[in-house]
């Protein structure tokens, strides 16, 4: 090869951090949503996005009327072609990137599961992430909740000496079923004193009559000192749905109402709580039970590296009633799984190129790589 027909240069590409580079992640959780969270930590923001960093270059040709044929564009041939998202990419990155990435992923995706594993431990499982300095718990005593009262009350009592103390929380509690009644007129800080009363108006709860939402969230709203409503019930209110949600968005109301499922399997007392939650731009959350939350955890882990595991182990259905905060990093937790599987896939493609067999085409997790025609191009870079 002359001076002259040098080998063309490499564009660039999204770099690829290595381990020192990564954003670390704390080991200590932080109180944050899911939504918050991932936005510190999430793919993006941590540069792990497998489409973004193979797709830095998009395929272009030309029609030639002398020909009747597409052209590639300057050394389009030179590169590997992916079909990601139903449009084609150049791959330009070498073997050594892509396990640097997948290191990368492995230890990202670990962390991932030990925040996912404390979402599901202690008061987190049954309140969600408790976000603000003030909050208005509002909790149903109806008949209805007689089978899980008493152990409703042990996760109030967690939630008390393990979150409101430690992070100096202001609270107060409501108490409703056909009647509503109030810890406190306000919230108040957690003080020695003011939890040893707050344990025992949360003992002395008991389980019996009708469910006055409306009444409760009404009686929370009211005190402007409260930033927050965490309201936590089985079903859906005596009163309509509809009047409840209707009187919410009338009010205006600057606090969030984040809303809590305890084994609700009513579609509309879940769609109720989710849409209350929305209006007030608070986060729906369902309990999901201990052991399920283990087994899920598991198979999780489990599935690690996901290209040794079959295609029906691959995919791990999360459950639906998880919540939104659950819902979310488990999504995270999806998608770091399929990249890893990708870039596993890219790599025993990058070690045919570096031969002088010819790829074929093959599809990656819904992304097509495409053939190429003349195998000889395909050690240009030495990948």
């Amino acid at each position: 090869m002359s001076r002259k027909e040098s080998r063309p240069k490499r564009p660039k590409s999204a770099r690829i951090l290595s381990c020192k580079e990564l954003k670390y992640i704390p080991d200590e959780e932080e109180l944050l949503s899911s939504k918050e969270w991932l936005k510190k930590y999430g793919l993006k923001a941590l540069n792990l996005n497998l489409e973004h960093l193979m797709s830095s270059h998009r395929h272009s040709s030309q029609y030639i009327k002398i020909t009747g044929h597409r052209v590639g564009a300057k050394y389009c041939d030179v590169f590997p072609k992916v079909n990601i998202r139903g449009e084609k990419m150049h791959m330009e990155l070498h073997h050594h990137e892509l396990v640097q990435y997948e290191e990368n992923l492995d230890n990202v995706i670990s962390r991932y599961l030990k925040r996912w594993n404390w979402l599901l431990l202690g008061p987190h499982r049954v309140f969600g992430t408790i976000l603000e300095d003030s909050i208005t718990l509002c909790v149903d005593t109806s008949g209805s909740m007689i089978t899980v009262i008493d152990e409703l009350k042990r996760e109030l009592l967690a939630l008390l000496w393990n979150i409101l103390v430690p992070n100096k929380i202001n609270f107060n509690i409501i108490d409703f079923s056909q009647n509503v009644l109030k810890f406190k007129d306000s919230v108040v800080e957690p003080t020695e004193e003011v939890c040893q009363e707050a344990v025992a108006f949360i003992n002395n709860m008991v389980a019996n009559g009708g469910t006055c939402t409306l009444e409760a969230v009404r009686e929370a709203l009211a005190d402007e000192a409260s930033q927050a409503v965490y309201l936590v019930t089985d079903g859906k209110p005596d009163t309509s749905c509809k009047s409840v949600v209707t009187e919410v968005k009338i009010s205006k109301v600057k606090q969030k109402i984040h809303t809590i499922s305890l084994n609700i399997t009513n579609d509309d007392a879940i769609t109720f709580l989710k849409r209350l939650s929305k209006i007030t731009n608070g986060r729906y959350h369902a309990i999901v039970e201990g052991f399920d939350g283990n087994i899920i955890t598991h198979q999780l882990l489990n599935d690690i590296p996901a290209s040794l595991q079959s295609d029906e182990k691959k995919t791990l259905k999360i459950p639906h009633y998880s919540g939104d905060d659950l819902n979310l990093l488990s999504k995270t937790i999806r998608k770091a799984r399929r990249f890893m599987v990708n870039s596993q896939q890219y790599r025993d493609l990058l070690a045919e190129h570096s031969g002088t067999k010819t790829m074929g085409e093959i599809q990656v997790q819904g992304n097509g790589v495409i053939s190429r025609a003349d195998p000889a191009l395909h050690s240009v870079y030495g990948i």
